[in-house]
């Protein structure tokens, strides 16, 4: 694994990611230590093989106090996700997936696959709100155990895939339906819709609610293709694969 130094806690004007500099520096991704929002940016990483430093936060001392001063001397966006770059600082989900579509060639060449890229973010992370929603009681849309499993059962009974089934048999999709916007492979979208697939798919059966696939032959074969990706072999083995979806110290009902 690749060694890296950390930067002072102390804000320093124009502070950079120290190695910055130096060729093949790796980058540093931060996120909770949970899968969260943080597992999609994981997987693209290791699928394009980049070179990183993986900064996963188990307590909020580890990031307030010891990371984010000096984030926030880089961006004044702080938050969790970011991506230290070399001396490029991005923070909010979107806006990294963005920036590493473009390094990589996963956002699409022509304006009709990078709009689609843009409508496939949003309508994605539109299900992922709904699963935290769900999940977090903090939210008060689910206020109960009760109330928990009653809107649980309604998600997996009519998972939120329909627009993303339809999307896969549309009329311009490139790669046969096999993935969502490129011809030859996943494009950044592609992982966030995995993820939420696969939370979904937990989901049910943490509950013990039906085959959330059985109406999305589609999405069902995407799933199982993305997953035989051979640059991703190594992360479905990982630790960071296994780990909680949710933030269980938050006494969330879904972890």
């Amino acid at each position: 694994s690749s060694s890296f130094l950390l930067v002072p806690c102390q804000p320093v004007p124009h502070m950079a990611y120290s190695g910055s500099s130096a060729p093949g520096a790796p980058m540093e991704f931060g996120y909770w230590k949970i899968r969260g929002l943080g597992a999609v940016f994981r997987m693209i990483l290791e699928y394009k093989e980049a070179k990183y430093v993986d900064k996963q936060y188990s307590t909020g001392e580890d990031w307030f106090k010891d990371r984010k001063p000096a984030i926030l001397a880089m961006n004044p966006l702080a938050n969790l996700p970011y991506l230290v770059d070399g001396d490029n600082c991005i923070c909010q989900t979107n806006a990294i997936l963005n920036y590493l579509g473009d390094k990589y060639g996963m956002n699409g060449t022509t304006e009709v696959q990078k709009i689609r890229t843009q409508e496939l973010l949003c309508e994605i992370y539109d299900v992922r709100n709904g699963m935290i929603y769900l999940s977090y009681p903090h939210k008060n849309a689910v206020r109960n155990q009760a109330e928990f499993d009653a809107k649980a059962k309604e998600i997996v009974g009519k998972a939120p895939f329909a627009k993303f089934e339809s999307l896969l048999a549309f009329k311009d999709n490139l790669s046969g339906g096999k993935w969502f916007v490129l011809k030859d492979g996943p494009g950044v979208a592609d992982f966030h819709i995995w993820e939420m697939l696969d939370q979904h798919r937990m989901l049910s059966e943490f509950i013990g609610g039906p085959d959330i696939f059985a109406e999305f032959p589609k999405c069902k074969a995407f799933y199982e293709a993305f997953k035989t990706l051979p640059t991703l072999k190594n992360y479905f083995a990982s630790e960071a694969y296994k780990m909680e979806l949710n933030a269980r110290g938050a006494n969330v009902y879904f972890a």
